[in-house]
């Protein structure tokens, strides 16, 4: 297999690169059953690639294997710093039914398309981030701000890439990562949050109910409690309402004694209210009224296991009413300003005070047996960076 640096640095078109981005195996070291082959051999593409322009670069590697890439096109000065985001790593290619690596163009509903694992997710905007950058620069485009363009590890996974991004410092006064959105701006999503409860009960043999205390039937009690918090879960305007689920329940040790633990997991699918505390607050409390009235039930203290917060970007924004402006300009149609169901580091961004928007190509197939990206859209995308770079940056 051709190793990344044989392949070509000249390409500065957002569709060529996406070939060859599509092409380096780059699919998530820990995310799946069947370790990938992490993102090492990308980013000595991307450093490659940057240095031959002569554009700043920064190389993050908390983690061995997993690194980030950072490129800086400085301006001038007394402008608005644009971050370009995008993640490099890709889901497994194990599930996807014919030559993950192939980058080939082919037709879908009759319009060129480009196939392969993470064509569209999300190397298609990886490479239109790229391509605008190339523009810029060898167009000697007058900017003030800066551009910081950080391709970043582990995304499908832990975030470890934009987390690393964020400790190393790295700020801008807005970002756009370019998610397959479909030709939509993207400007809030739903937070996810992990808790695990557990309901105790006291072991004992199968056949001695007055010693044992059956744990799983007393889970049963939070469960329904569960269901009723749900009805009354909040809603935002723009994101809609929030959501749980219990996505495990694990309990018992053999059929024949009184399992002494029963662990269940929630997942809450969370809006801007909804804090890591309040949700606590909000299960302590639901465990302890069921104990008023259940003498037998016993708890432990919820055990947070990970938190990723949601996000919400003011529409009146000026990073969303410019990109939404040059959108229509581009597409010659109306750009829809919505939320979208999915996570994605856009969250972790505007945590730490950079302002983020999401907005990419169009296409199928995202964690599917087969993926492909509209070829036009990867244009538009690159078409929309250069003109909002101009903008935003001045």
């Amino acid at each position: 297999m051709a190793q990344s640096h044989e392949f070509d640095l000249t390409v500065e078109d957002s569709v060529g690169l996406t070939q060859i981005l599509t092409r380096i195996d780059s699919s998530n070291v820990t995310l799946s059953t069947t370790p990938g082959a992490g993102e090492a051999r990308i980013a000595e593409y991307l450093i490659k690639w940057l240095e031959y322009r002569k554009i700043e670069t920064h190389k993050i590697e908390t983690v061995a294997g997993r690194p980030s890439v950072v490129g800086v096109l400085r301006g001038s000065g007394g402008g608005k710093s644009l971050m370009l985001n995008g993640h490099i790593d890709t889901v497994s290619l194990n599930s996807y039914e014919c030559e993950p690596l192939s980058g080939h163009i082919g037709q879908k509903n009759g319009r060129p398309t480009i196939f392969g694992r993470g064509a569209l997710d999300m190397k298609s905007g990886l490479a239109a981030e790229m391509a605008a950058l190339a523009y810029i620069k060898a167009n000697n485009v007058p900017i003030r701000g800066d551009v910081i363009f950080t391709a970043v590890s582990d995304e499908e996974d832990a975030s470890q890439g934009t987390q690393d991004l964020i400790a190393a410092g790295w700020r801008a006064d807005g970002c756009v990562i370019p998610e397959p959105t479909n030709r939509v701006l993207i400007t809030a999503h739903k937070g996810f949050v992990w808790f695990e409860v557990d309901i105790l009960g006291t072991a004992a043999h199968g056949s001695d109910p007055a010693s044992g205390v059956d744990s799983i039937l007393q889970a049963g009690w939070f469960l329904a409690a569960l269901e009723e918090y749900q009805s009354k879960l909040p809603s935002d305007d723009m994101i809609g309402r929030a959501s749980l689920h219990c996505s495990l329940i694990n309990g018992g040790e053999e059929p024949s004694s009184y399992p002494a633990k029963c662990t269940v997991t929630v997942e809450f699918r969370t809006i801007p209210v909804q804090t890591d505390e309040s949700l606590r607050s909000d299960l302590n409390n639901m465990l302890n009224e069921i104990a008023k009235v259940k003498p037998t039930f016993r708890f432990a203290e919820p055990r947070l296991t990970l938190s990723r917060p949601s996000h919400k970007l003011p529409v009146e924004h000026s990073l969303v009413q410019q990109t939404a402006e040059i959108a229509r300009e581009v597409y010659a149609t109306d750009v829809s300003i919505e939320s979208m169901a999915i996570w994605c580091d856009a969250a972790l961004l505007s945590a730490v005070g950079t302002p983020t928007i999401v907005i990419g190509p169009a296409g199928q197939g995202l964690h599917a047996k087969e993926e492909w990206v509209d070829v036009e859209s990867i244009r538009e995308t690159e078409q929309i960076f250069i003109r909002l770079i101009s903008k935003f940056c001045n």
